[in-house]
């Protein structure tokens, strides 16, 4: 079994040979580092081997700003009052034309030759996480609550342009794309970060729209929220997420026990490894123990991978002891 057919079997639920894995970590110096002490020379190679040795069966591409520096996406439209005014400042790079697949089609055509197969995931832009950044996170809580006509439009802007890059997604790798990655930051430590009738009202319509798209394409939907999230995770199944991530442990409602009760069946789960005490502070022993844990509970509808972004608090043996325990 390959590795995108061992991640396809979790998504639907089906036992496959051993619980497939995520890496969720970028090629820097802390993952350059985890390669060397695994004995991976520092060759033009080195992240693809490092997934490799570490039995990682997804990989993560994205829509390259093609033709020019269009420049960033932070307070660019801090100064608008009114829909025309975020026309007026609206990013070039979030226009889909001014994006292109050209260099991901490449990467995966050089993983597909290595004779393992990932599973695929192109990332779209979150939607409220969007205007955040280009608002700045005052303002743009003052849109949501205030659901004003410029908040209206320019989320509307921005879920246009997400369809958009599905749309050219699919048409650039047809079937070989698996799976499409949207973030939205719903939760906190305690509890949701905005109201629940903001959230429904507002994003939920977005994102079941945008899931929908992906599905008729023939792909899987990839959902990724931190923090607390309970109380929300029936409906965003109910509009379409086939993966659910990073299930933020120690929080209400969230430890995998909990999750296999209220929702075992219904979507796969990815994530799950604490990142504040056990990746940080724990044993060898105690990792692996809950890598036992969570794949006992919630396999074979299960992803291995860490409940956020690798951090650099993390010891390199913990990230290796996390990666090379038994995923029976």
């Amino acid at each position: 079994m390959n590795s995108r057919q061992r991640v396809l079997k979790a998504i639907a639920g089906e036992a496959a040979d051993r619980t497939p894995a995520r890496f969720n970590a970028a090629p820097d110096g802390q993952t350059r580092r985890i390669a060397r002490g695994l004995g991976i020379a520092s060759d033009n190679g080195w992240y693809d081997k490092l997934h490799a040795r570490l039995a990682i069966d997804m990989r993560i591409v994205d829509a390259d700003v093609s033709g020019a520096d269009y420049g960033g996406d932070h307070m660019n439209l801090a100064a608008a009052e009114s829909p025309a005014d975020a026309d007026r400042l609206w990013p070039a790079k979030f226009e889909a034309g001014n994006r292109t697949f050209d260099p991901a089609i490449r990467q995966v055509e050089g993983w597909d030759r290595g004779g393992n197969p990932p599973a695929v995931q192109v990332r779209l832009n979150s939607l409220f996480g969007l205007l955040r950044r280009m608002r700045g996170d005052t303002l743009a809580c003052m849109d949501l609550a205030d659901a004003s006509p410029l908040f209206v439009h320019t989320m509307d802007r921005i879920e246009a342009f997400n369809a958009a890059v599905i749309d050219k997604a699919f048409d650039a790798f047809g079937d070989r794309l698996d799976i499409v990655y949207l973030a939205d930051e719903l939760g906190m430590q305690s509890g949701l970060m905005y109201s629940p009738e903001s959230i429904r009202a507002h994003l939920f319509p977005r994102f079941g729209r945008l899931f929908a798209r992906v599905h008729a394409r023939g792909g899987k939907v990839f959902f990724h929220s931190c923090g607390a999230i309970a109380p929300l995770i029936h409906e965003l199944i109910g509009l379409g997420v086939d993966i659910l991530n990073p299930i933020q442990p120690r929080l209400p409602g969230m430890e995998p026990e909990q999750l296999a009760a209220a929702h075992g069946g219904r979507v796969c789960f990815c994530g799950g490894m604490d990142m504040q005490h056990l990746m940080p502070q724990g044993t060898l022993d105690e990792i692996q123990a809950e890598v036992a844990r969570y794949c006992r509970v919630l396999a074979p509808g299960y992803i291995l991978d860490l409940a956020n972004i690798l951090h650099p608090d993390i010891p390199d043996t913990n990230v290796i002891a996390l990666y090379t325990a038994p995923r029976s």
